[in-house]
């Protein structure tokens, strides 16, 4: 089996296993079908010099090895008010940071999977290339279409279950209310962050809060327009701020159909060392950040472990 291993997904489970593959001297290659890499741990910038972290908030450190790896990236990681760190100058940073000295293509949409000889190949632009070894680290539903539904991972992939999340990204005036740096409560807003008072991101022109939906909104909510969306959700953060509608200047919405895993896997990963394929995910396990890099943790070691 040749020592090439080529990751499907750059999300922070790709990107945790990609870094200690690589650390142990394998030759890794990391595809991902978006424009930016990081999957949730997302940042949004426009074109007004705003920017919110619409998708993972902050990162727990209870695992003490997650903690002791995000130590090691060093300003791109900081603490935010009484919720731990964030990435800075925003979540997307802290992939970026551990992707810096990898092999990464973007823009490259996987449509089959196939094996070789030896290994497997991939097809990206409809071209078939060789991928020896292969980590599949993409939302459940999607690794199942991948493989296709006669594939021995196809029932226990589809036995995971997600809730959706639908964000609401809005710049408020300067002068506008701001009551709390975050707030958790129900419905339109099952969690609002002021995005602006996180650390590295002074100096926008508007004051920039995030507000996600609890489950239920969500669901209920998750076809909308955005544009719709926003002007639905508007209304309900003004009222937390105690803020008029005159203070806000920009509001725009965004939907995660696989937002957080409501049903895992109940284990790291799946794995066919014979044929040389695993898949895993923050669905594996939970639906943190932390539940992500160590499914991605955990995947390596067992390549290096039985490859």
């Amino acid at each position: 089996m040749t020592d090439q291993v080529t990751i499907i997904g750059a999300g922070i489970t790709g990107i945790a296993c990609a870094c200690r593959l690589q650390q142990a001297g394998l030759r890794v290659r990391v595809l991902d079908k978006g424009r930016n890499i990081g999957g949730r741990m997302a940042t949004r910038r426009t074109r007004q010099g705003l920017q919110f972290d619409h998708g993972v908030q902050d990162l727990p450190t209870t695992d003490p090895d997650f903690a002791h790896m995000l130590r090691g990236l060093g300003d791109a990681v900081a603490p935010w008010a009484d919720r731990g760190p964030v990435g800075s100058p925003g979540m997307s940073d802290v992939v970026r940071a551990m992707a810096r000295d990898l092999d990464m293509t973007q823009g490259a949409m996987v449509a089959g999977l196939r094996r070789g000889d030896p290994g497997w190949q991939v097809a990206v632009d409809d071209i078939w290339q060789d991928a020896g070894r292969v980590v599949v680290a993409i939302p459940a539903p999607q690794a199942r279409d991948l493989l296709g539904a006669d594939h021995p991972f196809a029932d226990p992939l589809a036995q995971v279950a997600y809730d959706p999340c639908v964000t609401l990204m809005a710049g408020l005036s300067p002068e506008a209310p701001r009551p709390f740096h975050w707030k958790s409560d129900t419905g339109a807003a099952g969690w609002i962050a002021h995005d602006g008072s996180k650390p590295g991101r002074q100096g926008q022109p508007l004051a920039t809060w995030v507000m996600q939906a609890d489950p239920e909104f969500s669901t209920r909510h998750i076809d909308v327009d955005f544009d719709t969306l926003a002007q639905m959700m508007a209304p309900v953060l003004l009222k937390h701020l105690g803020a008029a509608p005159a203070h806000l200047q920009f509001a725009a919405a965004h939907r995660w159909l696989y937002s957080r895993v409501s049903r895992p896997l109940g284990q790291p990963f799946l794995a066919d060392d014979a044929a040389g394929l695993m898949v895993g995910g923050d669905w594996a396990l939970g639906p943190t950040a932390r539940d992500g890099w160590a499914s991605g943790a955990a995947m390596a070691a067992h390549l290096l472990a039985h490859g």
